[in-house]
């Protein structure tokens, strides 16, 4: 009987409180109900084949959206997000202008990369150091890099070279290289954050500001950085989005802008960055919207029904929270 009664007093209250439970489990269960309700309304959403078209759509957002991950974990707000994707992916698709040269093509996807890592710096040193809020920062820089996009690009889509086109196209183990890609950069995170001391620390600084300061973390180091991580993840997703479309549009990156908050949000992570949040909850959460956007279509709405979806999404994430709080102290 004790260990009966033991056994019952550790097992989870499955069904009593969804707030108990793990992050990655809620975001699992919201996905898995869309998925339900859609094999339902849309079964052709479901086959083999629209999967497999889908996959490779979800594996950019999610690579975007755990770069706004990391900001919003450090209580900020990345609006940046379209302008550095879309200038990334000028830098590789123009800049080359179809070379078949290995050598000149890794060179500026290698400069895409680089560019996103700068252009985050550059924003962290304004938030930290200048201490601008993070959103007019960001709306700034994004303004810019529009800017930029259309004096490099001539306002005109050029392919991306073909060796690029040929990795982010095929697939491994029947699987699109876009997946693998985004299972490399969210097992890294993943990883960093719970297994190392660094992670540890950007954890401490996102939750308990003060606390970490007083154990000597440096708590403006963590926040370049973490823009700086930002745009290297932005850049990354931009150089993936290049190679799998072919000919990214001039602005091929302001559908990301609103997507990379709502996955956050759908992944039940705090738009304040006051608790631990989860990686793995926001990478579901880009799957979710990514399945949202397939169901949308198949059931013959237009995109701007996708855009209303997600601004109630993010709109939800910042007004809920407030809510509850404002009835727990009613």
């Amino acid at each position: 009987m004790a260990d009966d009664r033991t056994f019952r007093l550790r097992m989870p209250r499955l069904g009593k409180d969804l707030s108990e439970f793990p992050l990655p489990l809620k975001s699992f269960i919201a996905a898995a109900v869309l998925v339900l309700v859609g094999a339902i309304a849309a079964p052709s959403t479901i086959n083999s084949a629209a999967i497999l078209s889908t996959l490779p759509y979800f594996a950019i957002l999610a690579v975007a959206s755990i770069g706004q991950h990391l900001v919003i974990q450090q209580r900020g707000l990345d609006l940046s997000t379209a302008g550095i994707m879309s200038f990334a992916a000028v830098v590789v698709t123009k800049l080359p202008n179809g070379s078949l040269d290995p050598g000149v093509v890794i060179f500026y996807v290698a400069a895409g990369l680089a560019i996103g890592a700068a252009i985050g710096a550059f924003t962290g040193l304004i938030v930290t150091l200048l201490q601008v809020p993070p959103l007019v920062t960001t709306i700034g820089v994004n303004a810019i890099l529009f800017g930029l996009t259309y004096f490099v690009s001539t306002g005109a889509s050029v392919q991306a070279p073909p060796m690029m086109v040929n990795f982010f196209v095929a697939r491994f183990l029947y699987v699109p290289t876009t997946v693998w890609v985004l299972v490399l950069v969210a097992g890294v995170t993943v990883f960093v954050l719970a297994c190392t001391a660094i992670g540890r620390h950007f954890i401490a600084v996102s939750v308990n500001p003060p606390a970490a300061h007083a154990v000597g973390v440096p708590l403006k180091t963590y926040s370049i950085v973490t823009y700086v991580l930002a745009g290297f993840m932005y850049a990354t997703a931009a150089i993936m989005l290049s190679g799998y479309l072919v000919s990214p549009t001039v602005l091929c990156g302001l559908p990301y802008l609103l997507g990379t908050i709502a996955a956050v949000v759908v992944g039940g992570n705090s738009l304040g960055g006051v608790t631990k949040g989860s990686v793995v909850a926001t990478v579901i959460g880009a799957f979710f919207l990514t399945y949202l956007a397939q169901l949308v279509t198949a059931l013959g709405f237009g995109g701007s029904a996708e855009d209303l979806a997600d601004a109630i999404i993010v709109l939800s994430g910042v007004a809920l929270p407030e809510i509850t709080r404002r009835l727990r102290h009613a």
